[in-house]
């Protein structure tokens, strides 16, 4: 389920921006010998720079947050994770918590197993927390699987899905111009975290179809309704927009990325339907059902376990139970094991006070599109980018923090 988003932040002005022009693929400034990673210098100081406002407003509650006390309100944790800042919220946000789950025995390679289930389905349906990047990371994984079996269609919960009749020009990008190579900020809410990117970037190279099913309220509950009639509206309004596309052409096989209970497939013990149940009954389709969000630091490795006793039998077919997260130089370590370079951010773009927001964009590419890497620092980190071998132009947002009082600093 998606997490409550708070209302947007009066829009901040930005001060300057900061922009890399990146030379030769020569030598390399990460962190250890490795000269596959470029960013060149000098640094080119521009005027104000005009974000769009999907972006825009998630930079704007970043003000909001004292960097000194990052967590003083709970609402913090899901806008430091956009940033790229998982590590202060590890200890505190419930989806990096230990939950344990018996492993399932015989121990099953999980991609093997993910990609032998798939071939007995054709719809496949797999959760992530909106708080950790692995999951997006895997599903990327997944994806690259089941291209090969003919899986070609990748929906994805947070692409913005516009009501019918909206004329072209006001669609996003993903839609005017689906061949672009990268995803863009105001493609969707979450699509802004470069995890997110990436996944997009990996879906597009595969050959995927990128398709929207959020529902748009279209026919929806009542100013009046309850929670629990809003709840089982989105998950009505979802699972008919996928199942239309299914009737709409035959044969497809789909990969569907949700947050969190829309990839239960059986009803709760409150009698809630969620989107995956709900589409296996439009479709008659057994849908493949993976939850990454049900249990979490069961062993060293990534291993696949049983659905805890807390959950009703059959919600979920696997349980993928990701190692605890671990973090080098405030980033996480499970980017390093997926081949990104730790990348030394150059002291002089290092704020003095208050936070900044360093992005890395492959050489060329406009700055509309989500980043390969995208993180916010405070003063006095030594907070690396992790990027993959490439060159890269940063850019930096230099941000402008609203006056706080001495109470409001000291929470």
């Amino acid at each position: 389920m998606r997490i409550a988003t708070p209302a947007p932040a009066k829009r901040i002005l930005f001060a300057l921006a900061v922009i890399g022009v990146l030379g030769a693929r020569a030598t390399a400034r990460a962190s250890g010998p490795d000269d596959s990673v470029r960013l060149s210098e000098p640094f080119e100081i521009t005027a104000a720079v005009k974000l769009s406002p999907m972006l825009g407003d998630k930079v704007a509650s970043l003000a909001e947050i004292d960097p000194e006390h990052p967590l003083a309100d709970p609402s913090a944790s899901q806008t430091l994770s956009l940033f790229g800042r998982e590590d202060l919220i590890a200890s505190t946000s419930k989806d990096y918590q230990p939950k344990s789950c018996a492993p399932l025995l015989p121990a099953l390679n999980v991609l093997d197993e993910i990609e032998r289930r798939a071939r007995q389905t054709s719809i496949v349906i797999i959760n992530e927390s909106h708080e950790r990047s692995e999951h997006r990371g895997f599903i990327a994984d997944v994806a690259r699987r089941l291209r090969p079996l003919g899986y070609e269609t990748l929906a994805i919960e947070t692409l913005t899905n516009n009501p019918p009749g909206v004329p072209k020009q006001y669609l996003p990008t993903f839609l005017k111009q689906p061949d672009l190579p990268y995803l863009e900020d105001g493609d969707g809410f979450y699509i802004s975290e470069a995890g997110f990117g990436r996944l997009g970037r990996q879906a597009k190279t595969l050959g995927y179809r990128l398709l929207p099913y959020e529902f748009n309220e279209e026919g929806g509950p009542r100013p009046d309704a309850t929670w629990e009639q809003r709840i089982a509206a989105r998950e009505e309004g979802q699972a008919r927009i996928l199942a239309e596309f299914l009737r709409e052409h035959p044969g497809a096989k789909l990969l569907i990325h949700v947050g969190y209970s829309h990839a239960a497939e059986v009803p709760m013990a409150d009698g809630a339907k969620w989107m995956a149940a709900r589409l296996k009954e439009k479709t008659g389709i057994d849908p493949l059902t993976i939850s990454q969000t049900s249990c979490r630091g069961g062993g060293d490795t990534m291993r696949l376990s049983m659905l805890p006793d807390n959950e009703m039998p059959g919600t979920f077919d696997l349980l993928v139970d990701h190692p605890l997260a671990r973090f080098v130089r405030g980033r996480p370590v499970w980017r390093k094991l997926a081949g990104d370079r730790a990348v030394s951010i150059p002291p002089a773009l290092r704020p003095t006070a208050g936070w900044r927001v360093i992005e890395a964009r492959p050489e060329g590419e406009p700055v509309t599109s989500v980043p390969m890497d995208r993180v916010a620092i405070r003063p006095r980190e030594d907070i690396a980018l992790m990027l993959p071998p490439g060159v890269y132009r940063l850019r930096v947002i230099v941000v402008k923090h609203p006056e706080r009082t001495p109470q409001k600093a000291a929470r």
